[in-house]
């Protein structure tokens, strides 16, 4: 009998307590998997600022990486092969985190504990008060390292104990979650191609362990007992999943709609916080403002003779790098029942007393919305505190909840041109050192730039007033996309300094600009964040005393900044230096504007005088200086084969669209009252982005119509039509109101004629609409026009409620 007949058979190894060793190639795996946790950890960046985060995050995967290596060395049980990571990560975290806090630097006590929870709070305050990238304090690179920390256990375990190196890449895309939910630029090509990379290295390392090991297919046996050559099919599943991932991510944006630019998750433009979060100060604001759709409707009702700013939080500490809200907690005073500022309008200032009721089942924010300057806050849930130099709310414990329904009231100082003309330099200690402060390496272009705007102006408010026609001036443009493409989508110094040489970005480029060079030239200051006026809801509200308060909406498409100056004796007093955004205030308005101009420029640029009807999903009308909303991006899946169903199914989907976008016209048209115009415009404007001819941001009515006529072709009668709704839009909007019948020059004309007037009017402003529409759907493709009659892009906006 040979040696191989009477060689014992082996009995079958019991997965479920050890395994054998498996030497080298173990080892190479469980290091494949190391680096692919810190390669995804790669894409992190930009969401922490720098990488001297790396560093500890590095030391936390290798050490719990080693740990569960040697514990699968020693032939520990499976189960204690991640128990021992987890152990090593919390004498990890210990040693770098809260070395003096424990026994023998590494293992943790009661002093250790409070440590942690010290991290973690210091963590939720840069959350709620830092921007991407943040600054990595403590806190914050405490809370990356326990968390990869973790997924490296998780991976490890996925891919060397329990051998299945696929399916731990769904610990490895919970790294990519972060940067693709948070960064405006997602994950990026950079941080995509080094997680896969990572991926497919943990594949790899784990086609060789299952070749060394002998298991699976790696290895067979012909009928003889020959052993053939391993066979590659871990390394064909390895490709292949690799191939389907680059594939996916090339077809996800032509299936699914939400996407401008590039592939997923680059271009994505899906909100994954959309209507559930607060204003999360400067850079989520501009994301707010890019957001395809309106979220986070915010209502307030008011008595105010003017729509109003809600105002969130402030900025005043500008000496460093990143600027964020401070929660000045040694200043600040808990109660709202009674709430005076710290510096106070003069005696001779007239003051009025305001109620506003606000209220949001979605927004939800530590800090809490109020129109400027609150006295006093009643009904909101919650305990809240109070800053007497900034006039802020913050929740007493820093959380962030909604509210539904509160009352504020507010004393609103009277501010005149002539009143703040004769204002004098303040004293240096007329308000706190810190709205005044500037670094010592301020950029000399900012310098250059406030003496060069303010140059030959002797007075704060003319200095003022110069810095904002400065920024408001031709050479500077509104812009939401050149900041993420010109790399200063955030806030700081450096990007202010950018921001000045390229003069293009948005609301908190133009208020940090007009803040910091107001100190420049001497003029306390500080930057608002909050919600510019919005657009009325064209119904009132019970005020406490019975008394109708105008009701006004808000949204993420109004989140806004703006700064405010210190003037002596009046105050702090908001500018606007924006363009196309917010509302310029009338004593704002350089002394040479005429009337017109000075009405127009405090008019609201979104449209407030247009009213709204709450139920009707019809678009607000451009005004000058409008910054029109954007229409939703439509888009559909390939469609694999047409038959019967598919067309009921579409036509059940298709109708509702299509007969809301009939009764709207419908009803535009017969509106024989004053607003016609108005409507014929908003119909005009609709019918253009229908087609395909979006309103670009900052839009005027002048420039859509012109650039309209240009894209779409427009000649003679349609071109003709186009330019007199514009213009009768124009007049409607903003010259002053006819005198009524009877009064004024007695002209004698009755009301039953004007009113035959109006609507003789409004019949010939819809033919113009129909000339309009009839040119549009003669140059459109097929496709464009049946896309405009069943799916129209003006109706896929929030509907107001």
């Amino acid at each position: 009998m040979t040696a191989t007949a009477t060689r014992p058979r082996q009995r079958p190894q019991d997965p479920g307590t050890r395994r054998p060793r498996t030497g080298s190639a173990q080892l190479m795996t469980s290091a494949a998997a190391a680096a692919a946790v810190l390669l995804c950890a790669f894409s992190v960046q930009g969401v922490l600022e720098g990488l001297a985060w790396m560093w500890p995050l590095a030391f936390i995967v290798v050490a719990v990486s080693t740990s569960m290596a040697l514990a699968r060395y020693l032939l520990l049980p499976t189960v204690l092969v991640p128990a021992a990571g987890l152990v090593v990560l919390a004498m990890s975290l210990t040693l770098v985190f809260s070395s003096e806090d424990s026994f023998l630097g590494v293992i943790p006590t009661a002093a250790t504990l409070a440590r942690a929870e010290t991290l973690l709070a210091e963590a939720q305050s840069v959350v709620i008060t830092q921007v991407i990238p943040v600054v990595p304090d403590a806190g914050v690179v405490f809370i990356a390292c326990l968390a990869i920390g973790l997924v490296t256990v998780l991976v490890d375990t996925l891919a060397v104990t329990l051998r299945m190196p696929a399916a731990s890449g769904l610990g490895l895309l919970t790294i990519l979650l972060v940067p693709a939910i948070i960064k405006p630029q997602s994950v990026g090509a950079a941080g995509f191609a080094a997680a896969a990379s990572g991926f497919l290295l943990v594949l790899a390392a784990g086609v060789w362990e299952e070749r060394a090991a002998g298991t699976g297919r790696t290895l067979n046996r012909t009928k003889d007992g020959t052993k053939n050559r391993p066979s590659n099919a871990h390394a064909a599943g390895a490709l292949g999943i690799g191939a389907g991932a680059v594939l996916a991510a090339l077809l996800v944006p032509l299936a699914i709609p939400g996407f401008n630019t590039g592939a997923f998750p680059q271009g994505a433009r899906m909100d994954f916080f959309a209507g559930a979060t607060g204003l999360n100060p400067v850079v989520t604001l501009g994301n707010d403002l890019r957001q395809p759709t309106a979220t986070g409707r915010i209502t307030y009702a008011t008595d105010s003779t003017r729509p109003l700013y809600l105002r969130s939080t402030t900025l005043e500490d500008f000496s460093g790098s990143r600027w964020a809200p401070d929660t000045r907690s040694e200043e600040r005073r808990v109660g709202t029942g009674a709430m005076i500022p710290r510096e106070p309008a003069g005696p001779e200032i007239e003051t009025t007393v305001t109620t506003t009721l606000i209220a949001s089942q979605s927004y939800a924010s530590p800090w809490l919305l109020a129109p400027y300057s609150p006295s006093s806050i009643s009904g909101a849930a919650g305990a809240w505190t109070w800053d007497p130099s900034t006039m802020t709310l913050l929740s007493a414990d820093g959380s962030a909840q909604g509210q539904s329904g509160y009352e504020v009231r507010s004393s609103v100082p009277t501010v005149t041109s002539e009143r703040l003309s004769a204002v004098q330099p303040a004293p240096a200690d007329a308000v706190d050192g810190i709205f005044t402060e500037l670094p010592d390496d301020l950029p000399q272009i900012i310098r250059d730039t406030a003496r060069e705007a303010a140059s030959g102006k002797d007075t704060p408010y003319d200095q003022a007033l110069a810095l904002q026609s400065f920024l408001r001036g031709p050479q500077f443009s509104y812009s939401l996309d050149a900041p993420v493409e010109g790399g200063y989508d955030g806030n700081g110094m450096d990007v202010l300094a950018r921001f000045l040489e390229q003069r293009s970005g948005y609301c908190v480029h133009f208020a940090s600009a007009m803040a910091v060079m107001a100190r420049e030239v001497g003029i306390p200051s500080r930057m608002g964040l909050g919600y510019a006026p919005g657009r009325s809801t064209n119904q009132t509200a019970a005020g406490p005393d019975g008394q109708e308060l105008d009701e006004y909406a808000v949204d993420s498409r109004d989140a806004h900044a703006w700064p405010e100056l210190y003037f002596e004796g009046v105050g702090w007093v908001r500018f606007e230096p924006t363009p196309s955004r917010g509302v310029v205030p009338t004593y704002a308005i350089p002394r040479q504007a005429n009337a017109a101009s000075a009405i127009q420029a405090d008019n609201d640029p979104r449209g407030l005088g247009a009213a709204i009807p709450a139920p009707a999903p019809s678009s607000p009308a451009p005004g000058p200086e409008t910054v029109p909303e954007e229409p939703v991006e439509t888009g559909g899946a390939p469609v694999a084969g047409v038959g019967i169903a598919v067309l009921v199914a579409a036509a059940a989907v298709l109708a509702p669209w299509a007969l809301r976008r009939r009764r709207t016209r419908l009803r535009r048209s017969t509106h024989g009252s004053s607003g016609g115009a108005r409507l014929a415009w908003a119909e005009a404007t609709d019918l253009g982005q229908d087609y395909g001819y979006h309103a670009m941001t900052a839009d005027t009515p002048r420039s859509y119509a012109d650039r309209l006529v240009t894209e779409a072709g427009l000649t003679g009668t349609a071109a003709a039509a186009l330019q007199r709704l514009r213009r009768a839009y124009e007049t409607e909007a903003y010259a002053a109101p006819a005198p009524r019948s009877g009064t004024g020059t007695g002209t004698g004309t009755s009301t039953g004629a004007g009113s035959a007037h109006r609507v003789a009017t409004v019949q010939s402003t819809w033919s113009d609409v129909e000339s309009v529409a009839r040119a549009l759907g003669a140059s459109a493709p097929l496709g464009t026009r049946l896309r405009a009659m069943f799916f129209p892009a003006s109706l896929g906006r929030a509907r107001r409620k």
